[in-house]
């Protein structure tokens, strides 16, 4: 009995987290409204082209694609709640300096919080550099160039953020771009869950004990059935 009861304890830790259907505290977070609702944008664009929302695959001029390259739907290992969809958000000015944030109230405890980021081939190319810096519930994930990533490869930024004090808490995606043409970054499925989606080592060792329960209760088993 004892063997059973730890397995069954187990269990129930490693599916808690799908038992329960996972919400996205970020508003609008994969962008799929086909505009910036939830979010705040503020930018300057000297030469145009502020940042706008792209759709996956299609070969289309800006506004509605990413300068004639087909940007693949986002197929990074996101732990976000929302499904990959049709569109992201694109930045791709030259001299710009823009940014996309977005308050979530939050309450103390433990978020599980990233987004992804995309690099197109064609900005890449371009001689002037640009950086992104992406921030979700204050909390730092990435800050990078176009000539230090790596083109036509969908990356996951991902973490935990762990809220001391209810309170505010700010997301933002920061984009700085060189003069002339310069790189670009697609970015998209940014979310806030609440929990932490990595068992802590005393789950994991729960869940261990567990699974050498049952181990031992299928060998006691099987030799009872090999007496008979």
């Amino acid at each position: 009995m004892r063997s059973v009861t730890l397995a069954a304890l187990a269990a129930g830790i490693s599916f808690a987290g799908a038992a329960d259907a996972a919400v996205n505290l970020i508003t609008n977070g994969s962008f799929e409204t086909g505009d910036f609702t939830g979010w705040t944008y503020a930018g300057v664009t000297p030469s145009g082209f502020p940042a706008v929302i792209i759709s996956y695959d299609t070969p289309a001029a800006y506004p509605i694609g990413a300068f004639g390259e087909a940007v693949p739907p986002d197929d990074s290992a996101s732990a976000s709640p929302d499904a990959v969809g049709d569109r992201a958000a694109y930045f791709v000015a030259d001299g710009a300096t823009e940014s996309l944030s977005q308050t979530v109230h939050l309450t103390a405890g433990l978020y599980t919080i990233g987004f992804s980021v995309y690099v197109p081939q064609n900005g890449f190319n371009n001689a002037g550099n640009a950086t992104f810096t992406g921030t979700i519930a204050g909390v730092n994930l990435a800050n990078f160039t176009v000539d230090g990533s790596t083109p036509g490869v969908w990356v996951h930024f991902a973490g935990v953020a762990n809220i001391a004090s209810e309170g505010d808490y700010l997301s933002t995606f920061t984009f700085a771009s060189a003069q002339g043409a310069a790189g670009d970054f697609v970015v998209d499925r940014a979310y806030i869950v609440a929990g932490n989606a990595v068992p802590e080592p005393s789950a994991w060792a729960l869940m261990i004990l567990g699974f050498g329960g049952v181990g031992g209760a299928l060998r006691a088993r099987r030799n009872l059935l090999a007496a008979a």
